[in-house]
């Protein structure tokens, strides 16, 4: 089975914030002392960052599900809750984040050590020696902690090479690429034989190294999803040059680069544009009078293929990938090719962290009732929150809790829906008699 996994889908959440704490000062001679709960911790962040260290996205195949830790509860003696440690998840460098409910992309990883921040972790509660004021110096209520974020997340690789290697299958692309290179790509006389990109660095006379990607073989309405193309396509989105690879010895040749150069006009306007060569594989099968004239036969039809784009065609050559025959010129070609349509390197800010506003879009103030005969229960996270941290023994902290679940519109609610002196109340599993105090 392949291991090579290109596209995931995966859930993060964000950490919850601490609640605030309720607490006095007891020190010696002090048996009354005034507010000293603390702020709840921080919930965790939740990251995402780019590594050379891998070069899939197979490890999301077993955990798609990834949640920070919430933040401490405050303490008493005005110590604050320990913030959540943030979650760090790692994806290959060339892993484009997007958000599965509108699509938009959130952040494109080039470069190693890129970070995206894409759940942020909920505010800490605050405890009652913040609350306290000059009217209210020693307050019975805190605050609950801020609930974290939760996100549906799109993770897509897209390789990062220079020269892209596409064909029908069996063209020879594998086999050029273990010529031209150190990769080891699996080789055999039938279609399809590679079922996942390869990758590749080759090196000029010089030295110079550029990173080459076989692509698996692409056939008509590969763009659509016919095939394994359309599965790939993208991964040569980012390549600066194309290597076309032609089978000199099929019989319908011109079809055969019809139907790529359509496939790759129809996927993207930016495979489109790229500038490729035209190298006609296993010229060795035939002599070198008939390999010159095929090589004008072709360069002939191309001529029409392109007429009004032809700075995208890099010229036909003629190679045999088997018997290294015409290889060596093809790398000088392709290095020269690959430094006149030299793109610029990312430069990335470590320091920098790429985010986006839903990052940071917390779960609204909404609840729910619902009435079963004569009981009424009320369901949302904060007005949970807020029955969670109160002190149901402390009127105070009761008047506080009641009064915050008013100005959310809960008791407004309540009579509307037919709440009288007297109905059950049931919040976070507490019942409650609606009366007065509500």
């Amino acid at each position: 089975m392949s291991q090579f996994i290109d596209h995931v889908q995966i859930s993060v959440r964000s950490g919850d914030g601490g609640n605030g704490a309720i607490a006095w000062r007891r020190e010696k001679y002090e048996p009354l002392g005034g507010p000293a709960g603390g702020n709840g911790g921080r919930g965790a962040h939740v990251y995402i960052e780019a590594t050379n260290d891998l070069t899939t996205l197979v490890e999301f195949r077993f955990k798609a599900i990834f949640e920070a830790e919430n933040g401490e509860r405050g303490r008493t003696k005005n110590q604050h809750g320990k913030q959540g440690k943030d979650l760090v998840i790692r994806v290959p460098v060339g892993t484009v984040i997007r958000d599965r409910n509108d699509g938009h992309v959130i952040a494109d990883l080039v470069a190693p050590g890129q970070r995206a921040l894409v759940a942020e972790g909920g505010r800490g509660g605050r405890g009652n020696s913040m609350m306290a004021t000059p009217t209210k110096r020693s307050p019975y209520y805190c605050e609950p902690g801020e609930r974290g974020v939760e996100r549906l997340l799109e993770l897509e690789l897209k390789l990062l090479a220079d020269v892209g290697l596409i064909g029908l299958p069996n063209a020879g692309k594998s086999t050029l690429l273990s010529v031209i290179s150190n990769a080891k790509p699996k080789i055999a006389a039938y279609p399809f034989t590679t079922l996942e990109p390869n990758l590749g660095v080759a090196y000029d006379q010089s030295g110079k190294a550029f990173v080459v990607a076989d692509i698996p073989g692409l056939v008509e309405g590969a763009s659509s999803g016919v095939g394994l193309g359309h599965d790939f396509l993208r991964h040569i989105e980012r390549t600066r040059v194309l290597v076309h690879m032609v089978d000199s010895s099929s019989e319908t040749i011109e079809e055969d680069m019809k139907t790529i150069l359509n496939e790759l006009d129809l996927f993207s306007d930016k495979l489109k544009e790229l500038p490729r060569l035209v190298a006609l594989n296993k010229i060795d099968l035939m002599d070198a009078d008939e390999a010159e004239a095929l090589k004008q036969r072709v360069e002939k039809f191309l001529k029409k293929q392109y007429k009004g784009k032809e700075e995208r065609l890099q010229g036909v050559h003629l190679i045999s990938a088997q018997g290294q025959i015409g290889v060596r010129e093809l790398i000088a070609v392709l290095t020269r090719k690959l430094e006149e349509f030299k793109s610029p390197e990312p430069v990335v800010d470590p320091t920098i962290v790429i985010s986006d506003e839903a990052a940071s879009e917390r779960p609204d103030d909404s609840f729910e009732i619902t009435r079963k005969k004569n009981v009424f229960f009320l369901t949302g996270h904060r007005a949970e929150k807020i029955v969670e941290v109160t002190n149901l023994k402390e009127p105070e902290s009761l008047a506080h809790m009641f009064n915050v679940l008013r100005a959310m519109g809960v008791i407004d609610a309540l009579l509307q829906a037919g709440a009288s002196q007297g109905s059950e109340v049931v919040v976070n599993g507490i019942t409650f008699s609606f009366g007065d105090h509500m």
